[in-house]
């Protein structure tokens, strides 16, 4: 008989907000249904030249209101914009510097409530583990059976929704400054993963086309670290459309994700490696497209170094 799983309280969480309220409002509901017990919320402040920005802004702060359940709730409100990639890191820095391990979230991805269940139960398995450095929410290929168990690992994951320590983002190399002794090691000759994130980490390097989800990636990548991908899709994103940053289009290729429970008692896998069929899939995925791989080798031609964030 497979022993139940140990209760554990939701981990604390951050989300990420800025000038949407109406999909923040769907995510305070969804932590509320959780009962999230402990929550920091970082809020990116106005553009300049966008002058709706000032209300949209105003507007999301006002969703706090309903939180309304036991929370211990943290606050970190800019009032001025710092953009999305200085936005998020400095989220992220200030709630590894109040939290030990936890999960975040931006505003628009939507986990199932299982996910903070996952989550709490594989921080506290692998939380000495330190060739494990994040929890996915994300499973790309949820309909491909990977083995018998609740989930596996691979080298690497997505930031829709996701989990981690901090003793993993303390290796975070934001402008990706050890890339000239690395790059071999994502070069011709190595696995295929590697080398579809090594043309981004070239020209993230270069200052092309930086942003911290690539940074983080290449922080568990130059590392050779695992993420812990759900047997099952978690996510849903819900903010595919105009006001998003970069996913501004229905027509995105994780568009079609949505978000399944995970059932209990967990079913744990036997061995501490990555499975080479989602690497595979990870690869094509940061591959894809003939003219995306032109973009990306001109980005690595085109050396300019603009401040993070910008």
């Amino acid at each position: 008989m497979v022993p139940p799983e140990p209760a554990l309280p939701p981990p604390p969480v951050l989300l990420v907000v800025f000038n949407r309220p109406d999909v923040t409002r769907t995510m305070i509901a969804a932590l509320r249904e959780v009962g999230v017990p402990r929550l920091f919320v970082a809020a990116d402040g106005p553009r300049p030249d966008h002058r709706e920005d000032v209300d949209l802004c105003a507007q999301t702060r006002k969703v706090l209101d309903d939180i309304d359940w036991p929370c211990d709730l943290h606050v970190l409100a800019h009032d001025h914009n710092l953009g999305l990639q200085r936005s998020m890191v400095t989220a992220i820095d200030w709630f590894w510097s109040e939290v030990d391990e936890g999960v975040i979230l931006e505003d628009d991805c939507l986990v199932h409530p299982d996910f903070f269940v996952f989550a709490a139960l594989m921080l506290e398995r692998y939380r000495h583990t330190p060739e494990v450095m994040a929890v996915t929410s994300v499973n790309i290929e949820a309909d491909v059976d990977h083995g018998p168990g609740s989930y596996f690992f691979a080298s690497g994951g997505h930031i829709w929704g996701w989990a981690s320590w901090r003793r993993a983002w303390e290796g975070f190399d934001p402008v990706l400054g050890t890339w000239p002794v690395v790059q071999d090691s994502f070069g011709p000759g190595t696995p295929p993963l590697h080398r579809a994130l090594g043309s981004k980490f070239a020209s993230a390097h270069a200052g092309t086309k930086r942003t911290w989800a690539r940074a983080w990636h290449f922080t568990v990548a130059r590392q050779g670290g695992l993420v812990v991908v759900p047997s099952v899709n978690m996510v849903h994103n819900i903010g595919l459309a105009k006001g998003a940053t970069h996913t501004t289009s229905g027509r995105h290729r994780l568009a079609h994700l949505r978000a399944t429970g995970l059932p209990l008692p967990l079913v744990h896998p036997d061995d501490l490696v990555a499975d080479a069929h989602y690497d595979a899939a990870l690869a094509r995925y940061h591959r894809w497209g003939f003219g995306r791989r032109i973009r990306e080798r001109f980005r690595r031609l085109n050396v300019r170094i603009p401040v993070v964030g910008g």
